[in-house]
């Protein structure tokens, strides 16, 4: 893993690391929590998905956002990272309102906990891919004004929105980490967590894949181990509010990853065509520059590589 040893105090360097505690054990959150671990970091983590095989020295708490659980482990920590949530883009729901207070007041108030607590930072992991719209100039910058077309977007715009408050009202450092598609080892290969995890799925089963469209969709792919090591820099950091995008930089179409897929599998990919979806965006990619200069954080993986790491990891 490629983890800089820097650590921000007002923008310097911060020598000793700190205590942090990460809301949610999905992946991104499991990928931060080891990142955090091996730059020394006392890490707690609540979640109520089974804890990893490694991470010796993080403590896994069982809990969900809401429970006494994850408030007391925000209660006197130098750091929160929230990377729960239980939307996808794909996501239909019955009402809006009942999902805005399911997934925003939570992290809300977990924030104002924190902050009367003692912590310093409170990181958010929001989305790079569905927060900018299909109309953004490409690379993306954080300054492209939001225009989300799915209620997962919209509701990470209000989140993050209501988190720069929650920070102006209680001197709350908020960091704003906009993930674009992140993929690698663990992942399950379904649809609802990544097109790489499901295209390796499938192309390992000898079953066929279907693509929404004609596959020249383009998404910026990162890898775990980079978005964890962005993770563990935001935690550190301790400046001014700031929003940054965290992605590879590059974009890929699907039908680019089935072709870096099927050459690890020395045969052709069984692809399926059907109509393309209202919510997806056509292209998308980051300029992640600002989070270079900011947390001095870059992606390492390049796509073929991460590929070949994630096959190696499918369940």
């Amino acid at each position: 893993m490629h983890l800089s040893l820097q650590q921000f105090e007002n923008g310097c360097v911060v020598k000793n690391p700190g205590s942090c505690a990460i809301i949610g054990g999905g992946l991104i959150a499991t990928a931060g929590a080891l990142a955090l671990e091996e730059l020394g970091h006392d890490v707690t983590v609540v979640t109520r998905a089974p804890r990893p095989l490694r991470g010796e020295t993080i403590t896994w708490n069982y809990g969900d956002v809401s429970s006494q659980t994850a408030y007391n482990a925000v209660a006197a920590v130098d750091s929160v990272v929230y990377a729960a949530g239980t939307l996808g883009p794909a996501t239909e729901l019955d009402s809006v309102h009942a999902a805005i207070a399911d997934e925003i007041i939570p992290v809300l108030k977990l924030a104002e906990y924190a902050a009367a607590g003692g912590a310093r930072t409170f990181v958010f992991i929001s989305s790079g891919g569905t927060v900018y719209g299909p109309d953004a100039p490409l690379p993306t910058r954080e300054i492209v004004r939001t225009a989300p077309i799915n209620i997962y977007g919209t509701i990470k715009v209000l989140t993050e929105q209501a988190l720069l408050e929650v920070g102006r009202k209680h001197g709350l450092t908020i960091v704003i980490l906009r993930v674009s598609n992140p993929y690698g080892p663990g992942q399950s290969g379904t649809r609802r967590l990544g097109f790489i995890a499901a295209a390796i799925k499938m192309a390992l089963a000898g079953e066929p894949i279907v693509i929404w469209g004609d596959g020249s969709t383009t998404r910026d792919f990162i890898f775990l181990e980079d978005v964890g090591a962005a993770l563990a820099s935001a935690a550190s950091y301790r400046g001014e509010s700031v929003i940054l995008n965290i992605g590879s930089g590059t974009e890929h179409s699907l039908l680019e990853v089935c072709d870096i897929v099927s050459s690890n599998i020395t045969r052709p990919m069984d692809i399926r065509f059907d109509q393309s979806r209202s919510f997806d965006v056509p292209r998308s990619f980051l300029d992640v520059s600002r989070a270079a200069e900011v947390l001095n954080w870059r992606p390492f993986i390049v796509l073929e590589e991460g590929i070949s790491k994630t096959m190696k990891g499918i369940i």
